[in-house]
């Protein structure tokens, strides 16, 4: 068995013990962190169901799908009544804004986009002058009935 030069080399031998010291910390640490998480489990899962447990317990009822507020120190029904008023009302802005937010970002899209399209140029890449061309060879149209002709003026540039 013959050794290369790169063997004897006592930098190479340095620089891949390093590499595999830091290989190693690595692995170790990774084997500590997942032993630890599943030691844990099994307490923080019990003790998870024991809170959700008592949170169910400790709810009060409810009839309908609307926030139940549990009345803690000196109020009215009138004020929680308002509250209730004041987030539906919260709501209900939030999403008309979403909503307009999002046709003012489709408008300024189709305006963008159209802009940017030159139907002059379109045509003259396809090779359309009138409506009445697409519409000769038309599979679909009713042969019998009388066709109103339909030109469209096509706007080319001269360079």
């Amino acid at each position: 068995m013959t050794i290369n030069q790169e063997d004897r080399n006592p930098d190479a031998i340095s620089s891949f013990s390093g590499k595999t010291s830091v290989v190693l910390d690595f692995l170790g640490c990774s084997y500590r962190a997942t032993v630890r998480l599943f030691k844990g489990l099994p307490s923080r899962f019990v003790a998870f169901v024991k809170r959700k447990i008592k949170e169910y317990k400790n709810r009060p009822k409810r009839n309908d799908i609307s926030r139940v507020y549990v009345v803690v120190g000196y109020t009215t029904k009138k004020r929680v009544d308002e509250k209730f008023n004041a987030e539906r009302r919260m709501m209900i802005i939030r999403r008309g804004l979403l909503v307009l937010i999002f046709l003012l970002i489709l408008l300024i899209a189709v305006d963008r986009f159209t802009g940017i399209i030159n139907y002059g140029e379109l045509s003259h890449i396809f090779g359309i002058d009138s409506w009445n061309e697409v519409m000769e060879n038309d599979p679909f149209s009713d042969r019998t009935a009388e066709s109103t002709e339909i030109t469209i003026p096509v706007i080319r540039e001269t360079t």
